[in-house]
């Protein structure tokens, strides 16, 4: 479990989320994101922006987030209860919203996130030491 402050002071408390649910969560995030252009071209500003508005505004992610929330409880001072679709009504907690789909989607992914990030290393090095690249780098 992980146990966070919010903007608004409320604590937001992630439980252990089945596997199921957290991986259905990577599999949205990443089919969202497989179109997302990531270059060198790209200003850092641009980059995150963009990110954001494919986290905020795709209904994929948000379904998906909705099941990781039903393992979490958030206490605002008037109790500690499940996240629900009432929980951000109060216009305090709308401020602490965005923060807990981003530590809940964080929760979530990043133990698939360091396995991809481990396989995709292992498959650049691979393909900079194949022949093929060695011929595409061997000046003629």
């Amino acid at each position: 479990m992980q146990e966070h402050k919010l903007p608004s002071g409320a604590i937001l408390k992630i439980h252990h989320t089945p596997f199921e649910v957290s991986l259905g969560l990577n599999e949205v995030i990443l089919a969202e994101l497989k179109n997302f252009v990531v270059s060198s071209d790209i200003e850092m500003g641009q980059y995150y922006k963009d990110l954001l508005c494919v986290g905020f505004s795709s209904p994929a992610i948000k379904a998906s987030l909705w099941k990781c929330f039903e393992h979490c409880t958030y206490n605002s001072g008037k109790g500690e209860f499940r996240i629900d679709k009432s929980t951000f009504d109060p216009i305090e907690a709308r401020q602490d919203y965005a923060e807990v789909c981003i530590l809940v989607a964080k929760y979530n992914i990043d133990p698939f996130v360091k396995a991809h990030s481990a396989k995709f290393s292992a498959v650049l090095e691979m393909l900079k030491s194949s022949p093929e690249s060695k011929q595409q780098t061997t000046p003629s």
